[in-house]
């Protein structure tokens, strides 16, 4: 089961988004996608949570304990 991780730059561009929907094909049912960002521009996750909702991947975000990064967590269902 493959972990692959993103990291976003300070403002999320079109480019960043191309680069989450070239890797969703590479994710297996079971695989992880781990996309971080810096916590200030958490307002701009929606763009990419609407990826992986159309793409239908279980996906969940969180903030880290120091308060500068946010991560948002996405999951391949089983059975998909």
């Amino acid at each position: 089961m493959p972990d692959i991780s993103l990291r976003m730059g300070n403002a999320i561009t079109h480019k960043d988004l191309a680069r989450v929907k070239d890797t969703l094909p590479r994710l297996n049912p079971g695989d992880h996608l781990t996309i971080t960002m810096e916590a200030a521009d958490a307002h701009q996750a929606d763009m990419l949570l609407e990826i992986l909702k159309d793409h239908g991947l279980d996906f969940q975000s969180r903030g880290d304990s120091d308060g500068r990064t946010y991560f948002i967590i996405a999951c391949r269902p089983e059975g998909t």
